[in-house]
């Protein structure tokens, strides 16, 4: 994508409502502490989430890992920190122009090469690990991978709508 300047993040389409948003963007950041860094500072800036956000999600990282293989075209990073950061709930989809290097969930000593970030940031514990387990449920689903390798941003925020805002877990 040629209207990215270097080591930015261009949001695409940020969606929301009182409760919670979704935002999709896409960045050709290649460096994972850079790149996280420049996704703490954005929900700092938006309101998301509190000053001390930024420094919880590194050190989350760094101590309990998040890269998953979801199938043999397409990985992902889930990272995330606390819910005691948090001010207003929000998905982070991150399209990566070129593959960034996360160690992997499960074996830290095992990196691999991913091409989105999902950032969850929710105001209640059982409510993250529900939406964490969600995007993992939607990620084995070849609809939404493929939504998301294709960098289909319309379907992507059909999948997440119905995961964010659903009824049945409440912000």
């Amino acid at each position: 994508m040629t209207f990215l300047k270097k080591k930015t993040i261009c949001i695409l389409v940020e969606k929301g409502s009182q409760e919670a948003s979704i935002i999709v963007a896409v960045t050709d950041i290649k460096d994972r502490w850079a790149l996280l860094r420049k996704v703490a500072s954005i929900f700092v800036k938006k309101g998301y989430v509190s000053p001390l956000y930024p420094g919880a999600l590194i050190e989350r990282e760094k101590r309990y890992p998040t890269g998953l293989r979801i199938n043999d075209a397409l990985s992902v990073a889930l990272p995330h920190a606390h819910v005691m950061y948090t001010i207003k709930p929000v998905i982070f989809v991150i399209l990566l122009k070129n593959p960034v290097r996360f160690n992997c969930m499960g074996s830290p000593n095992e990196s691999l090469h991913v091409n989105i970030l999902m950032i969850v940031a929710v105001k209640d514990l059982d409510r993250s690990e529900k939406i964490i387990r969600g995007i993992g449920d939607l990620l084995a689903e070849r609809k939404f991978s493929k939504a998301v390798k294709m960098g289909r941003v319309e379907l992507i925020l059909k999948f997440l709508k119905s995961l964010m805002f659903d009824n049945s877990i409440s912000v």
